[in-house]
Protein backbone atom coordinates (compact mmCIF):
# COMPACT_ATOMS: atom_id res chain seq x y z
CA UNK A 1 0.00 0.00 0.00
CA UNK A 2 1.27 3.46 -0.88
CA UNK A 3 2.61 5.37 2.13
CA UNK A 4 2.75 8.85 0.61
CA UNK A 5 -0.13 11.23 0.08
CA UNK A 6 0.71 14.62 -1.40
CA UNK A 7 4.23 14.69 0.04
CA UNK A 8 7.33 15.06 -2.13
CA UNK A 9 8.64 11.82 -3.65
CA UNK A 10 12.32 11.53 -2.75
CA UNK A 11 14.90 10.24 -5.23
CA UNK A 12 15.23 6.96 -3.30
CA UNK A 13 11.56 6.20 -3.99
CA UNK A 14 11.68 6.99 -7.73
CA UNK A 15 11.19 4.12 -10.20
CA UNK A 16 9.76 3.23 -13.60
CA UNK A 17 10.26 4.58 -17.12
CA UNK A 18 8.40 7.08 -19.32
CA UNK A 19 6.74 4.18 -21.18
CA UNK A 20 4.73 3.49 -18.02
CA UNK A 21 2.75 6.62 -18.83
CA UNK A 22 1.71 5.11 -22.17
CA UNK A 23 0.18 1.95 -20.67
CA UNK A 24 -1.48 3.93 -17.88
CA UNK A 25 -3.22 6.42 -20.16
CA UNK A 26 -3.97 3.79 -22.81
CA UNK A 27 -5.68 1.52 -20.28
CA UNK A 28 -7.53 4.39 -18.62
CA UNK A 29 -8.95 5.71 -21.92
CA UNK A 30 -10.26 2.52 -23.50
CA UNK A 31 -13.25 3.26 -21.42
CA UNK A 32 -16.97 3.71 -21.23
CA UNK A 33 -17.07 7.53 -21.23
CA UNK A 34 -15.07 7.72 -24.48
CA UNK A 35 -17.26 5.00 -25.94
CA UNK A 36 -20.40 6.93 -24.99
CA UNK A 37 -19.22 9.93 -27.03
CA UNK A 38 -19.90 7.90 -30.20
CA UNK A 39 -23.62 8.65 -30.00
CA UNK A 40 -22.95 12.41 -29.90
CA UNK A 41 -21.42 12.28 -33.41
CA UNK A 42 -24.65 11.06 -34.99
CA UNK A 43 -25.71 13.27 -37.90
CA UNK A 44 -22.29 14.38 -39.18
CA UNK A 45 -20.67 12.88 -42.32
CA UNK A 46 -18.17 10.15 -41.41
CA UNK A 47 -15.20 12.06 -42.88
CA UNK A 48 -15.89 15.10 -40.67
CA UNK A 49 -16.28 12.81 -37.64
CA UNK A 50 -12.82 11.35 -38.27
CA UNK A 51 -11.31 14.84 -38.52
CA UNK A 52 -13.06 15.93 -35.31
CA UNK A 53 -11.81 12.84 -33.47
CA UNK A 54 -8.22 13.41 -34.62
CA UNK A 55 -8.20 17.16 -33.90
CA UNK A 56 -9.84 16.84 -30.49
CA UNK A 57 -7.68 13.95 -29.29
CA UNK A 58 -4.35 15.26 -30.58
CA UNK A 59 -4.87 18.65 -28.93
CA UNK A 60 -6.29 17.15 -25.74
CA UNK A 61 -3.50 14.55 -25.58
CA UNK A 62 -0.83 17.21 -26.06
CA UNK A 63 -2.08 19.23 -23.09
CA UNK A 64 -2.24 16.08 -20.99
CA UNK A 65 1.34 15.18 -21.94
CA UNK A 66 2.71 18.65 -21.21
CA UNK A 67 1.30 18.48 -17.68
CA UNK A 68 2.54 14.93 -17.12
CA UNK A 69 6.07 16.13 -17.92
CA UNK A 70 6.06 18.17 -14.71
CA UNK A 71 5.85 15.10 -12.46
CA UNK A 72 9.46 13.84 -12.56
CA UNK A 73 10.88 17.35 -12.06
CA UNK A 74 8.70 18.38 -9.12
CA UNK A 75 7.97 14.99 -7.52
CA UNK A 76 4.54 16.28 -6.43
CA UNK A 77 0.93 15.65 -7.53
CA UNK A 78 -0.48 18.07 -10.11
CA UNK A 79 -2.59 20.13 -7.72
CA UNK A 80 0.43 20.58 -5.42
CA UNK A 81 2.51 21.83 -8.36
CA UNK A 82 -0.30 24.29 -9.04
CA UNK A 83 0.43 25.90 -5.63
CA UNK A 84 3.86 26.96 -6.92
CA UNK A 85 2.14 28.82 -9.77
CA UNK A 86 -1.04 30.18 -8.14
CA UNK A 87 -0.05 30.45 -4.46
CA UNK A 88 -1.34 28.56 -1.41
CA UNK A 89 -4.66 30.38 -1.13
CA UNK A 90 -4.87 31.19 -4.83
CA UNK A 91 -4.74 27.47 -5.62
CA UNK A 92 -7.72 26.55 -3.42
CA UNK A 93 -10.41 27.23 -6.09
CA UNK A 94 -8.54 25.02 -8.57
CA UNK A 95 -8.09 22.15 -6.09
CA UNK A 96 -11.80 22.42 -5.19
CA UNK A 97 -12.82 22.46 -8.86
CA UNK A 98 -10.68 19.38 -9.47
CA UNK A 99 -12.26 17.60 -6.51
CA UNK A 100 -15.70 18.31 -7.97
CA UNK A 101 -14.57 17.27 -11.47
CA UNK A 102 -13.12 13.97 -10.29
CA UNK A 103 -16.27 13.12 -8.34
CA UNK A 104 -18.28 13.99 -11.46
CA UNK A 105 -16.20 11.72 -13.70
CA UNK A 106 -16.36 8.98 -11.08
CA UNK A 107 -20.16 9.30 -11.14
CA UNK A 108 -20.33 9.28 -14.95
CA UNK A 109 -18.41 6.02 -15.16
CA UNK A 110 -20.35 4.38 -12.34
CA UNK A 111 -23.61 5.17 -14.16
CA UNK A 112 -22.46 3.81 -17.52
CA UNK A 113 -20.59 0.83 -16.08
CA UNK A 114 -23.50 0.09 -13.76
CA UNK A 115 -25.89 -0.02 -16.70
CA UNK A 116 -23.58 -2.46 -18.49
CA UNK A 117 -23.26 -4.72 -15.44
CA UNK A 118 -27.02 -4.58 -14.97
CA UNK A 119 -27.65 -5.68 -18.55
CA UNK A 120 -24.97 -8.38 -18.51
CA UNK A 121 -26.09 -10.16 -15.35
CA UNK A 122 -29.54 -8.80 -14.50
CA UNK A 123 -28.41 -7.08 -11.31
CA UNK A 124 -30.38 -4.17 -9.84
CA UNK A 125 -28.65 -0.91 -10.70
CA UNK A 126 -27.82 -0.02 -7.11
CA UNK A 127 -26.06 -3.37 -6.63
CA UNK A 128 -24.14 -3.08 -9.92
CA UNK A 129 -23.02 0.43 -8.99
CA UNK A 130 -22.02 -0.73 -5.49
CA UNK A 131 -19.82 -3.52 -6.90
CA UNK A 132 -17.94 -1.03 -9.09
CA UNK A 133 -17.50 1.44 -6.24
CA UNK A 134 -16.02 -1.26 -3.98
CA UNK A 135 -13.50 -2.35 -6.64
CA UNK A 136 -12.38 1.22 -7.36
CA UNK A 137 -12.14 2.15 -3.68
CA UNK A 138 -9.86 -0.86 -3.19
CA UNK A 139 -7.59 0.10 -6.09
CA UNK A 140 -7.39 3.76 -5.02
CA UNK A 141 -6.68 2.76 -1.43
CA UNK A 142 -3.63 0.69 -2.43
CA UNK A 143 -2.51 3.61 -4.54
CA UNK A 144 -0.01 4.58 -7.21
CA UNK A 145 1.89 1.37 -8.01
CA UNK A 146 -1.15 -0.91 -7.91
CA UNK A 147 -3.03 1.46 -10.22
CA UNK A 148 -0.10 1.49 -12.69
CA UNK A 149 0.03 -2.34 -12.64
CA UNK A 150 -3.74 -2.60 -13.08
CA UNK A 151 -3.74 -0.18 -16.03
CA UNK A 152 -0.86 -2.07 -17.65
CA UNK A 153 -2.93 -5.27 -17.52
CA UNK A 154 -6.03 -3.41 -18.71
CA UNK A 155 -4.14 -1.95 -21.68
CA UNK A 156 -3.82 -5.50 -22.99
CA UNK A 157 -7.15 -6.93 -21.82
CA UNK A 158 -9.21 -3.93 -22.94
CA UNK A 159 -7.21 -3.66 -26.16
CA UNK A 160 -8.30 -7.20 -27.09
CA UNK A 161 -11.88 -6.67 -25.94
CA UNK A 162 -12.33 -3.34 -27.71
CA UNK A 163 -10.74 -4.85 -30.82
CA UNK A 164 -13.37 -7.60 -30.87
CA UNK A 165 -16.12 -5.08 -30.13
CA UNK A 166 -15.02 -2.83 -33.00
CA UNK A 167 -15.05 -5.73 -35.48
CA UNK A 168 -18.50 -6.86 -34.32
CA UNK A 169 -19.91 -3.35 -34.63
CA UNK A 170 -18.30 -2.76 -38.03
CA UNK A 171 -19.76 -5.99 -39.43
CA UNK A 172 -23.15 -5.16 -37.96
CA UNK A 173 -23.31 -1.74 -39.63
CA UNK A 174 -23.72 -3.17 -43.14
CA UNK A 175 -26.17 -1.18 -45.20
CA UNK A 176 -26.95 1.03 -42.20
CA UNK A 177 -23.73 2.91 -42.84
CA UNK A 178 -24.65 3.77 -46.45
CA UNK A 179 -28.05 4.98 -45.31
CA UNK A 180 -26.45 7.03 -42.57
CA UNK A 181 -24.01 8.68 -44.97
CA UNK A 182 -26.82 9.56 -47.35
CA UNK A 183 -28.84 11.25 -44.57
CA UNK A 184 -25.93 13.04 -42.84
CA UNK A 185 -24.91 16.66 -43.43
CA UNK A 186 -22.16 18.98 -42.26
CA UNK A 187 -22.97 21.75 -39.79
CA UNK A 188 -20.15 23.93 -38.44
CA UNK A 189 -21.76 24.54 -35.05
CA UNK A 190 -22.43 20.82 -34.54
CA UNK A 191 -18.95 19.87 -35.75
CA UNK A 192 -17.37 22.38 -33.34
CA UNK A 193 -19.49 20.91 -30.55
CA UNK A 194 -18.16 17.42 -31.39
CA UNK A 195 -14.57 18.70 -31.35
CA UNK A 196 -15.34 20.34 -28.00
CA UNK A 197 -16.58 17.19 -26.31
CA UNK A 198 -13.76 15.04 -27.76
CA UNK A 199 -11.18 17.59 -26.66
CA UNK A 200 -12.94 17.99 -23.31
CA UNK A 201 -12.66 14.36 -22.40
CA UNK A 202 -8.92 13.88 -22.93
CA UNK A 203 -7.93 17.41 -21.90
CA UNK A 204 -9.84 17.09 -18.64
CA UNK A 205 -7.32 14.49 -17.40
CA UNK A 206 -4.65 17.25 -17.29
CA UNK A 207 -5.15 18.20 -13.60
CA UNK A 208 -4.42 14.50 -12.85
CA UNK A 209 -1.34 14.16 -15.05
CA UNK A 210 1.61 14.47 -12.66
CA UNK A 211 -0.13 12.28 -10.08
CA UNK A 212 0.97 9.31 -12.20
CA UNK A 213 4.41 10.53 -13.32
CA UNK A 214 5.80 11.96 -10.07
CA UNK A 215 7.46 8.67 -9.09
CA UNK A 216 9.53 8.58 -12.30
CA UNK A 217 13.26 9.29 -11.84
CA UNK A 218 14.14 12.98 -11.88
CA UNK A 219 16.37 12.36 -14.93
CA UNK A 220 13.50 11.01 -17.05
CA UNK A 221 13.17 12.75 -20.43
CA UNK A 222 10.25 15.14 -20.18
CA UNK A 223 9.68 14.92 -23.93
CA UNK A 224 9.39 11.13 -23.74
CA UNK A 225 6.84 11.59 -20.98
CA UNK A 226 4.94 14.06 -23.19
CA UNK A 227 5.05 11.72 -26.21
CA UNK A 228 4.08 8.50 -24.39
CA UNK A 229 1.30 10.17 -22.40
CA UNK A 230 -0.12 11.89 -25.48
CA UNK A 231 0.04 8.71 -27.59
CA UNK A 232 -1.53 6.47 -24.95
CA UNK A 233 -4.42 8.81 -24.27
CA UNK A 234 -5.10 9.94 -27.84
CA UNK A 235 -4.94 6.48 -29.48
CA UNK A 236 -7.18 4.86 -26.88
CA UNK A 237 -9.71 7.71 -26.82
CA UNK A 238 -9.97 7.89 -30.61
CA UNK A 239 -10.40 4.12 -30.84
CA UNK A 240 -13.12 3.96 -28.15
CA UNK A 241 -15.02 6.90 -29.68
CA UNK A 242 -14.94 5.34 -33.15
CA UNK A 243 -16.12 2.00 -31.74
CA UNK A 244 -18.98 3.81 -30.04
CA UNK A 245 -20.00 5.46 -33.29
CA UNK A 246 -19.94 2.11 -35.14
CA UNK A 247 -22.13 0.58 -32.43
CA UNK A 248 -24.67 3.40 -32.60
CA UNK A 249 -24.94 3.20 -36.39
CA UNK A 250 -25.10 -0.61 -36.24
CA UNK A 251 -27.94 -0.53 -33.71
CA UNK A 252 -29.90 1.80 -36.04
CA UNK A 253 -32.12 3.02 -33.21
CA UNK A 254 -31.61 6.55 -31.92
CA UNK A 255 -33.92 5.87 -28.97
CA UNK A 256 -31.39 3.48 -27.39
CA UNK A 257 -28.71 4.64 -24.99
CA UNK A 258 -25.16 3.54 -25.79
CA UNK A 259 -25.15 0.54 -23.46
CA UNK A 260 -28.44 -0.79 -24.84
CA UNK A 261 -27.18 -0.18 -28.38
CA UNK A 262 -24.07 -2.23 -27.63
CA UNK A 263 -26.14 -5.10 -26.27
CA UNK A 264 -28.33 -4.97 -29.39
CA UNK A 265 -25.36 -5.05 -31.77
CA UNK A 266 -23.46 -7.75 -29.88
CA UNK A 267 -26.13 -10.45 -30.00
CA UNK A 268 -24.82 -13.67 -28.41
CA UNK A 269 -21.59 -11.89 -27.44
CA UNK A 270 -23.25 -9.19 -25.38
CA UNK A 271 -21.93 -10.39 -22.01
CA UNK A 272 -18.38 -10.18 -23.42
CA UNK A 273 -18.79 -6.68 -24.86
CA UNK A 274 -20.69 -5.37 -21.84
CA UNK A 275 -17.87 -6.59 -19.58
CA UNK A 276 -15.47 -4.53 -21.71
CA UNK A 277 -17.54 -1.50 -20.76
CA UNK A 278 -17.53 -2.48 -17.08
CA UNK A 279 -13.75 -3.01 -16.99
CA UNK A 280 -13.19 0.23 -18.89
CA UNK A 281 -15.27 2.11 -16.32
CA UNK A 282 -13.28 0.56 -13.47
CA UNK A 283 -9.98 1.45 -15.21
CA UNK A 284 -10.96 5.11 -15.57
CA UNK A 285 -12.46 5.42 -12.10
CA UNK A 286 -9.36 4.06 -10.39
CA UNK A 287 -7.65 7.27 -11.55
CA UNK A 288 -10.65 9.47 -10.79
CA UNK A 289 -10.87 8.24 -7.21
CA UNK A 290 -7.13 8.33 -6.50
CA UNK A 291 -6.70 11.86 -7.89
CA UNK A 292 -9.82 12.96 -6.00
CA UNK A 293 -8.19 11.87 -2.75
CA UNK A 294 -5.05 13.88 -3.55
CA UNK A 295 -7.10 17.00 -4.37
CA UNK A 296 -8.92 16.60 -1.05
CA UNK A 297 -5.58 16.46 0.77
CA UNK A 298 -4.47 19.67 -0.97
CA UNK A 299 -7.60 21.33 0.45
CA UNK A 300 -7.25 19.78 3.94
CA UNK A 301 -3.83 18.30 4.58
CA UNK A 302 -4.70 16.83 7.99
CA UNK A 303 -7.08 14.31 6.44
CA UNK A 304 -5.88 10.79 5.68
CA UNK A 305 -5.62 9.61 2.07
CA UNK A 306 -7.70 6.49 2.75
CA UNK A 307 -10.40 8.57 4.44
CA UNK A 308 -10.65 10.85 1.42
CA UNK A 309 -10.90 7.82 -0.91
CA UNK A 310 -13.83 6.44 1.06
CA UNK A 311 -15.54 9.84 1.20
CA UNK A 312 -15.42 10.23 -2.59
CA UNK A 313 -16.61 6.65 -3.06
CA UNK A 314 -19.72 7.32 -0.99
CA UNK A 315 -20.43 10.70 -2.64
CA UNK A 316 -20.03 9.23 -6.15
CA UNK A 317 -22.29 6.29 -5.35
CA UNK A 318 -25.08 8.56 -4.09
CA UNK A 319 -24.75 10.86 -7.12
CA UNK A 320 -24.85 7.86 -9.47
CA UNK A 321 -28.13 6.67 -7.96
CA UNK A 322 -29.57 10.19 -8.21
CA UNK A 323 -28.33 11.04 -11.72
CA UNK A 324 -28.84 7.80 -13.61
CA UNK A 325 -32.31 8.71 -14.91
CA UNK A 326 -31.21 11.82 -16.87
CA UNK A 327 -27.76 10.82 -17.99
CA UNK A 328 -27.57 12.08 -21.60
CA UNK A 329 -28.01 15.78 -20.85
CA UNK A 330 -25.99 15.54 -17.67
CA UNK A 331 -23.01 13.98 -19.44
CA UNK A 332 -22.77 16.41 -22.37
CA UNK A 333 -23.19 19.53 -20.22
CA UNK A 334 -20.73 18.23 -17.67
CA UNK A 335 -18.05 17.69 -20.32
CA UNK A 336 -18.44 21.14 -21.81
CA UNK A 337 -18.53 22.87 -18.44
CA UNK A 338 -15.11 21.42 -17.62
CA UNK A 339 -13.51 23.38 -20.47
CA UNK A 340 -14.12 26.75 -18.93
CA UNK A 341 -11.99 26.35 -15.81
CA UNK A 342 -9.39 23.82 -16.94
CA UNK A 343 -8.04 25.24 -20.21
CA UNK A 344 -6.83 28.64 -18.91
CA UNK A 345 -5.32 26.84 -15.91
CA UNK A 346 -3.43 24.55 -18.32
CA UNK A 347 -2.17 27.56 -20.27
CA UNK A 348 -0.73 29.09 -17.11
CA UNK A 349 0.82 25.81 -15.91
CA UNK A 350 2.49 25.13 -19.26
CA UNK A 351 3.80 28.70 -19.38
CA UNK A 352 5.25 28.40 -15.87
CA UNK A 353 7.04 25.11 -16.55
CA UNK A 354 8.18 25.44 -20.16
CA UNK A 355 8.74 29.22 -20.44
CA UNK A 356 9.62 30.41 -16.94
CA UNK A 357 11.33 27.04 -16.21
CA UNK A 358 9.74 26.85 -12.78
CA UNK A 359 11.00 23.74 -10.96
CA UNK A 360 10.41 24.50 -7.26
CA UNK A 361 8.41 26.59 -4.82
CA UNK A 362 5.62 24.15 -3.91
CA UNK A 363 6.09 24.18 -0.13
CA UNK A 364 7.36 27.78 0.05
CA UNK A 365 4.60 29.36 -2.07
CA UNK A 366 3.11 32.63 -0.73
CA UNK A 367 -0.68 32.95 -0.31
CA UNK A 368 -1.17 34.46 -3.78
CA UNK A 369 1.01 34.57 -6.90
CA UNK A 370 -0.16 37.46 -9.06
CA UNK A 371 1.51 36.31 -12.27
CA UNK A 372 -0.32 32.98 -12.37
CA UNK A 373 -3.67 34.28 -11.16
CA UNK A 374 -3.51 37.35 -13.41
CA UNK A 375 -2.72 35.31 -16.52
CA UNK A 376 -5.54 32.92 -15.64
CA UNK A 377 -8.06 35.77 -15.42
CA UNK A 378 -6.80 37.21 -18.72
CA UNK A 379 -7.39 33.84 -20.37
CA UNK A 380 -10.96 33.70 -19.07
CA UNK A 381 -11.86 37.28 -19.99
CA UNK A 382 -10.39 37.11 -23.50
CA UNK A 383 -12.35 33.92 -24.20
CA UNK A 384 -15.80 35.37 -23.33
CA UNK A 385 -16.54 36.77 -26.85
CA UNK A 386 -15.86 33.28 -28.21
CA UNK A 387 -18.41 31.56 -25.92
CA UNK A 388 -21.80 30.14 -26.81
CA UNK A 389 -23.71 29.35 -23.62
CA UNK A 390 -27.08 28.47 -25.15
CA UNK A 391 -26.54 24.75 -24.53
CA UNK A 392 -26.70 25.56 -20.79
CA UNK A 393 -29.95 27.47 -21.12
CA UNK A 394 -28.16 30.85 -20.94
CA UNK A 395 -29.09 33.26 -23.71
CA UNK A 396 -25.57 34.37 -24.60
CA UNK A 397 -23.67 33.97 -27.86
CA UNK A 398 -20.43 35.93 -27.98
CA UNK A 399 -19.93 38.26 -30.96
CA UNK A 400 -17.09 36.20 -32.40
CA UNK A 401 -18.91 32.91 -31.79
CA UNK A 402 -21.86 34.42 -33.66
CA UNK A 403 -19.64 35.27 -36.65
CA UNK A 404 -18.51 31.63 -36.97
CA UNK A 405 -21.96 30.06 -36.95
CA UNK A 406 -22.34 29.75 -33.18
CA UNK A 407 -19.26 27.55 -32.76
CA UNK A 408 -17.74 27.83 -29.27
CA UNK A 409 -13.93 27.83 -29.50
CA UNK A 410 -13.42 29.69 -26.23
CA UNK A 411 -11.61 26.74 -24.62
CA UNK A 412 -8.74 26.98 -27.15
CA UNK A 413 -8.67 30.77 -26.92
CA UNK A 414 -8.57 30.64 -23.12
CA UNK A 415 -5.59 28.24 -23.07
CA UNK A 416 -3.60 30.24 -25.63
CA UNK A 417 -4.40 33.64 -24.07
CA UNK A 418 -3.46 32.43 -20.58
CA UNK A 419 -0.22 30.89 -21.85
CA UNK A 420 0.81 34.01 -23.78
CA UNK A 421 -0.14 36.28 -20.88
CA UNK A 422 1.90 34.27 -18.41
CA UNK A 423 4.90 34.16 -20.75
CA UNK A 424 4.79 37.93 -21.34
CA UNK A 425 4.34 38.79 -17.64
CA UNK A 426 7.10 36.38 -16.59
CA UNK A 427 9.46 37.82 -19.20
CA UNK A 428 8.72 41.37 -18.04
CA UNK A 429 9.35 40.41 -14.42
CA UNK A 430 12.66 38.79 -15.36
CA UNK A 431 13.71 41.91 -17.28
Amino acid sequence: MEKLGIEHVGDEKRHGSPFNTFTLWFGANLTVADFALGSLFFGLPFSSIIIAIIVGNVLGGLLLGLNAAMGPTFGYPQMMISKAVMGRAGNVPFALANWISTVGWFTVNIILGGYALQLAFGLPFYLAAAVMVVVDVTLATYGHDIIHTFEKVMSVVLGLMFGAMTVLAYLKMGSNFSAYQASSSFNLYFWALVVAVVFSYLMSWSPYASDYSRYLPRTSSKWKVVAFTMAGGAIASAWAELAGFFVYVGANNTHLNMISALASVSGNYQVFTLMAIVLGAVAADALNLYTNSLSALVLYRKAGRIQTVFLAGVVGFVLALAGSSNFGTFYQNFLLTLDYWITPWIGVMVGAFFVKRLTSGVESAPPFLKTGLGAYLVGLVVSVPFMNLTSYGVNYVGPIANLIGGADVSYFVAAIAAFVSYALIARREKT
